[in-house]
């Protein structure tokens, strides 16, 4: 059974605490005498089985017993929660399990019991918490060399077995709860990855190194003629250098970058192209890149355009333009995939894409119209529309 669920309608008041779990009112004197616990539930008043003895971190339970109307504190394994004594009643404590409780076979020496703490007194519960099965949230970079690391974000990696890039194991360099680095193999490879723990397997549902849904990736020619690009003089590095991830790349690096919103020296298009892509709308499909920016990114952008059945479709490509790389600006280690959701290109009007199969173009200039930028170190490549 998977003990997660989602309370969805807003707990500001004791009356929907009331109607949902049909609990005593919340106009019930305190009772100050010894607590006592007698059972543990879910919130969901219509699940079949709702007792329970044991439950994932993040799950929402209802702690039902007695005197429990002076609740001051409650404990899972030892680690405090935060809760609304509020929705509760002498009868029943809803509290969430935090995220972060420590869980059973992973840490030692867990109490496995529930604790609460109220003006009378104290009282356990014997209940344990299971850690959840792995989430595999991305791949740091989904283009890695040979022989080079690959990065695994995520969450919930407890005592990680193997890691495979399809049927080949591959040697882990380090792990922790939300990441794991391991090392690709001496040769090349594309496949999906696989994660195996002690409590489930979790794998990608894309290939690293994949060429699925290629655009510009500066070594296939975009053009009916065999060009890499039709247009744009922006740099275009060889695949021989130290910087490459997967053959040609191209870098912008330069100082005193001047205000303008087209230098033909930042673009690069295919013009008119038949990049085979399947038929869809956008909302199935995403929008990736690798890029690498080597100094703090703090001005300018990269407007991405796509022209589909005859209109352009934008997005404007500025990830250090949020709170997070406000005093920093905005870096990566090495290169890094960036995953937009197709449905976020627009057109004049507002809409996205209907039919994927209907692209002919992609543009991608670098600039700003406004501001002139004093440095720029990045470089991107393996453009690409996949499926989600």
């Amino acid at each position: 059974m998977n003990f997660k669920y989602v309370f969805k309608t807003a707990l500001g008041v004791c009356m929907a605490a009331g109607m949902l779990l049909s609990f005593q009112s919340c106009n019930d004197d305190d009772v100050d005498g010894a607590p006592s616990i007698t059972n543990v539930r879910l919130l969901d008043p219509t699940a079949a089985d709702s007792s329970l003895n044991a439950a994932e971190p993040g799950s929402l339970i209802v702690i039902q017993g007695q005197n429990l109307g002076s609740v001051m504190k409650v404990y899972f394994n030892d680690f405090e929660a935060t809760f609304n004594a509020a929705l509760g009643s002498n009868s029943n404590v809803i509290v969430t399990i935090p995220a972060e409780a420590p869980t059973k076979a992973v840490n030692a020496g867990v109490s496995n019991k529930i604790k609460v703490q109220t003006k009378g007194g104290e009282a356990t519960y014997d209940f344990v918490l299971s850690p959840p099965t792995p989430v595999l949230a991305g791949l740091y970079s989904e283009f890695v060399k040979p022989g080079g690391n690959l990065v695994i974000n995520g969450d919930y990696f407890y005592n990680i077995k193997s890691v495979k890039v399809g049927a080949t194991n591959v040697p882990i360099v380090s792990s922790s709860v939300k990441q794991i680095t391991v090392k690709m193999p001496a040769t090349a490879v594309s496949d999906i990855v696989t994660v195996e723990g002690e409590f489930g397997t979790v794998k990608t549902g894309y290939k690293v190194n994949s060429s699925e849904g290629n655009m510009i990736n500066f070594d296939v020619p975009a053009t009916t003629w065999g060009s890499d690009v039709c247009y744009g003089s922006a740099a275009i590095i060889p695949g021989t250098d130290a910087g490459a991830i997967s053959g040609k790349y191209s870098r912008i690096k330069q100082t005193k970058l001047p205000a303008t919103g087209y230098s033909d020296a930042w673009v690069f298009a295919t013009c008119s192209f038949d990049f085979k892509l399947a038929a869809g709308p956008a909302t199935e499909r995403q929008f990736k890149f690798e890029h690498n920016i080597a100094e703090p990114w703090k001005a300018g952008k990269y407007d991405i355009t796509i022209s589909a059945g005859g209109a352009d479709f934008t997005y404007a490509f500025q990830p250090w333009n949020s709170t997070e790389y406000t005093a920093t600006g905005y870096q990566t280690s090495g290169w890094r995939t960036a995953v937009i959701e197709l449905s976020e290109f627009k057109n004049a009007a507002g809409a996205s894409i209907a039919d994927v199969s209907k692209i002919t173009d992609l543009k991608v200039s670098f600039g700003t119209p406004d501001v002139a930028i004093a440095s720029f170190n990045g470089s991107v490549d393996n453009f690409r529309i996949v499926k989600k």
